[in-house]
């Protein structure tokens, strides 16, 4: 009697545990193609099309010719601007123009100046220090056949010390020219300034504190002095250069 109470009880299905296991990703947005990551670096002078195909670290290796600074560069394309704000207020739009032209004038011919120096700072410190390795390299090289030389043909000893004294002389004007002009330090002075420069043009673009304030002249006036402070190495926001 018992079995078959037991076999007529109504079962019940239990769900199985999700406690652990990781949820499903993200999906992806319809514009994003499938396999191609986003770019994400902040927008610079320098084309992002230099060395494409290349292996990460290779991107990374300095230039011997650097190029010269785009006279032209803008943080924003005003076309594909023009074409997201096409059914703007036109009031509106002509406010943001008007904006973009002004700092195009006291705003963004420092931020092409500083952020052409920091690339050319940061190039010059890779420089050096591939530099430095070479060297370090070859003077192991040398190092090593004049081991080689004791045993084998000590005539030419006399011109592996040659060698040796020539390398030694190019780390050392190496170490001259570095010494005088530091890049590491130049390049990050730089950015810095530049980076702020551009944490400033979106805020004036945005009317974002502390230009959501003023209006007017007081307004235009207040972005040239927060800008001629951030160029020559004094930040508003932080009181420190």
């Amino acid at each position: 009697m018992s079995e078959q109470s037991s076999s007529d009880a109504p079962t019940t299905t239990v769900a199985p545990s999700t406690a652990g296991t990781p949820p499903p990703p993200p999906t992806m947005p319809s514009s994003a193609a499938p396999g191609k990551p986003q770019p994400i670096a902040p927008i610079s002078q320098q084309s992002r099309k230099f060395r494409e195909g290349w292996p990460s670290w290779a991107k990374q290796l300095p230039r011997l010719r650097f190029p010269p600074p785009d006279p032209n560069f803008q943080l924003i394309d005003l076309a594909k601007l023009r074409e997201v704000l096409k059914d703007a207020d036109p009031q509106a739009v002509q406010r943001i123009e008007r904006d973009i032209a002004f700092l195009d004038h006291e705003l963004l011919r420092l931020f092409r100046e500083r952020d052409y120096e920091a690339a050319v700072q940061q190039n010059r410190y890779r420089l050096y220090q591939i530099s430095y390795i070479l060297l370090a390299a070859l003077a192991t090289l040398i190092g090593s056949l004049q081991t080689l030389a004791l045993n084998a043909n000590r005539q030419l000893l006399p011109w592996f010390a040659f060698a040796e004294t020539l390398v030694a002389l190019l780390a050392t004007f190496l170490a001259t020219i570095s010494g005088r002009e530091p890049p590491l330090p130049l390049y990050l002075n730089n950015r810095r300034r530049a980076e702020s420069l551009r944490r400033e043009y979106f805020r004036y673009l945005m009317n974002m504190p502390p230009y959501d304030a003023v209006d007017g002249p007081d307004r235009r006036m207040m972005l040239s002095a927060r800008a001629a402070d951030i160029n020559r190495g004094v930040f508003p926001d932080e009181g420190t250069s």
